[in-house]
């Protein structure tokens, strides 16, 4: 009964975060994005240069873009849990551009628009990101060619697609000035990003204790790519011995981490700490 209602928590914690990070990302869209002239990367970045150049609907051109990319993710091997949570991502947030396009109002101050659009936009993508849910686009592309070219930085492939999307875009619209707006707006989507994931935190040290610790350290290394260190410890109230593992990840790696030892031990105790600064192979170099 406990594991029938913690699941419809869970459910519904999933569906509320989807619906809202959804509606901040709209908002951002047509309310500061959109009307204020900025280019911002990925397939948004894409779509709003469509909107501009053909009326095209933004959400729709989202969707139209995606699909090639969630068929590459099908054909490279990708997990079906992400790819599910990357369709809902980019269905939510499509969906709920084209439905509050009819906004009234509306700000075309590129100033204005660069930084509050990028907060909103930020902040939309920070809440669907804490529940696994992806907006595709340059992060789906920059994760495949990752696992297709291991060596290649899953965040710089996504920096470099950015920039190459809002440099394209900016130079197809001639608006030179724009470029910088853009790259702007980029910085307070990154910032509202990261404080909305983790507040203002850094790497995360992720502690667990678990029976079943064996499965859990595999799943860990095959999965997410992560050492894991196997500590000795003993239970004061039980007296029995323990095995505890110890692992440092990104931020942004926490979702799928928790999900991986939730699916294998549902009575795994798990503790996750703030790390400011980890050095080290995967991390920042020493």
């Amino acid at each position: 009964m406990n594991t029938k209602k913690e699941n419809i928590r869970y459910l519904l914690g999933k569906i509320i975060f989807l619906i809202a990070g959804s509606i901040l990302y709209g908002l951002a869209v047509n309310m500061f994005i959109s009307p204020g002239g900025i280019t911002m990367g990925g397939f948004t970045g894409i779509s709003t240069t469509l909107n501009r150049l053909f009326s095209t609907p933004v959400g729709f051109m989202i969707i139209l873009l995606n699909i090639p990319v969630f068929a590459l993710e099908v054909r490279t091997g990708g997990g079906r849990l992400g790819l599910i949570n990357a369709i809902l991502g980019v269905v939510g947030t499509s969906v709920a551009t084209d439905a509050l396009s009819a906004l009234p109002y509306t700000h075309s101050d590129s100033l204005l628009s660069c930084v509050f659009g990028g907060l909103l936009l930020g902040a939309g993508t920070g809440l669907l990101l804490s529940k696994g849910y992806t907006t595709g686009g340059s992060d789906l592309i920059a994760h495949i060619l990752h696992r297709r070219f291991p060596f290649l930085s899953t965040g710089k492939l996504i920096l470099f697609i950015d920039a190459s999307i809002v440099l394209l875009c900016s130079g197809v619209l001639g608006t030179g000035w724009g470029i910088l707006f853009s790259f702007a707006a980029l910085w307070c989507f990154s910032t509202a990003l990261d404080s909305v994931l983790d507040g203002f935190g850094g790497s995360k040290l992720v502690m667990i204790i678990s029976d079943r610790y064996e499965e859990i350290a595999d799943r860990i290394t095959l999965r997410l790519k992560r050492g894991v260190t196997v500590l000795s410890g003993k239970g004061w109230y039980t007296g029995r011995e323990k095995k505890v593992l110890f692992c440092a990840v990104k931020r942004g790696e926490i979702f799928a981490l928790t999900e991986l030892v939730r699916r294998t031990d549902r009575g795994a105790f798990v503790t996750v700490c703030d790390a400011h600064d980890v050095l080290g192979e995967g991390f920042r170099k020493m």
